[in-house]
C-alpha cells in the first residue's frame, strides 16, 4: 500500500480520502470500518477547507497586482504632466524652476517602481513646497501629486497586506496537510491490524498515488469521467 507523503499535491490528497472513504463506506456493518471512514471523511474536510482558504487568498492578490501597475502607470503620466508644467511656468527647458524641481528630469522618477517611486515622489513634494516663491502654482501641484503618491502606496500596502495573508494561510494548509498525513497513515495502521495477513483486502481500501488527481486530468482534458487506472510518475506540489 501507498501512502501520500508532503509532495503529494493536495488535490490528490482528497481524492485519495474520498476513495478511502468510499470503500469503507462499503463495509459499514464493520464498526471499525465505519469508525475509520468518519475519521478519513473529517481529515479530509479539514485539508479542503484549508485549501479553499489559501487559495480564496492567492486569487484575491491578483486585483492587488492591478491596483498597483494602474498607480504606478497614472502617477508616471502625471509627474511627466508636472514636468510639462514646470516648463510652460519657466517658457523654456530646464529653466529656473525646472532646475529647482527637476534637477534631472522626470525620467529618474517615472523609471522607479513601487516603494522607490514612492519616495521619490515624496521628495517631489518636498522640492515644490520650496519652489512656491518662484511658481505660486506649485502648491497646488504638490497637493495634487500627493494624492497620486498617496494612492501608490495605499495600493503597495494592500498589495502587501494580500501577499502576507496568502503566506499565513499557506502555512495553515501546510499543517493541515500534515494533519492529514498523519491521519492518513493511522487509518492505513487500523486497516492492517483489523486485517492481519490478509493484504489484498488491506489493499483495496486505498488508491495508488503515483496517479494524477481527478482535478488535474480535467484541467488537461485527458481521461474520461470514469478516471483512468494507468499509472504515472510522481506529481508535483501544488
Amino acid at each position: 500500500m501507498q501512502s501520500p507523503t508532503p509532495a503529494t499535491p493536495v488535490s490528490k490528497c482528497l481524492d485519495l480520502a474520498s476513495y478511502s472513504a468510499c470503500m469503507l463506506g462499503k463495509f459499514s456493518s464493520h464498526a471499525a470500518f465505519a469508525a475509520l471512514e468518519g475519521k478519513m471523511c473529517q481529515g479530509a474536510a479539514e485539508l479542503a477547507a484549508a485549501q479553499a482558504e489559501y487559495e480564496k487568498a492567492v486569487k484575491a492578490i491578483l486585483p492587488k497586482r492591478v491596483d498597483v501597475k494602474y498607480e504606478n502607470y497614472v502617477s508616471d503620466r502625471r509627474i511627466r504632466l508636472s514636468q510639462q508644467k514646470v516648463e510652460i511656468a519657466d517658457g523654456k527647458r530646464n529653466g529656473r524652476i525646472a532646475t529647482l524641481v527637476f534637477p534631472e528630469g522626470s525620467a529618474p522618477i517615472t523609471r522607479l517602481v513601487g516603494a522607490s517611486q514612492v519616495e521619490a515622489m515624496t521628495d517631489l513634494e518636498g522640492r515644490l513646497a520650496a519652489a512656491q516663491s518662484l511658481w505660486p502654482e506649485a502648491e497646488a501641484e504638490k497637493v495634487e501629486l500627493g494624492a497620486f503618491r498617496q494612492r501608490y502606496q495605499s495600493a503597495l500596502e494592500n498589495r502587501q497586506i494580500a501577499g502576507q495573508k496568502a503566506r499565513d494561510l499557506r502555512a495553515a494548509r501546510n499543517a493541515a496537510k500534515d494533519k492529514f498525513l498523519t491521519m492518513y497513515a493511522e487509518v492505513m495502521a487500523r486497516v492492517e491490524a483489523e486485517l492481519p495477513r490478509d493484504k489484498v483486502t488491506q489493499e483495496l481500501f486505498f488508491d495508488e498515488v503515483r496517479t494524477r488527481s481527478a482535478l488535474e486530468t480535467a484541467d488537461t482534458n485527458e481521461g474520461d469521467e470514469a478516471g483512468s487506472e494507468t499509472t504515472e510518475g510522481p506529481t508535483q506540489v501544488v
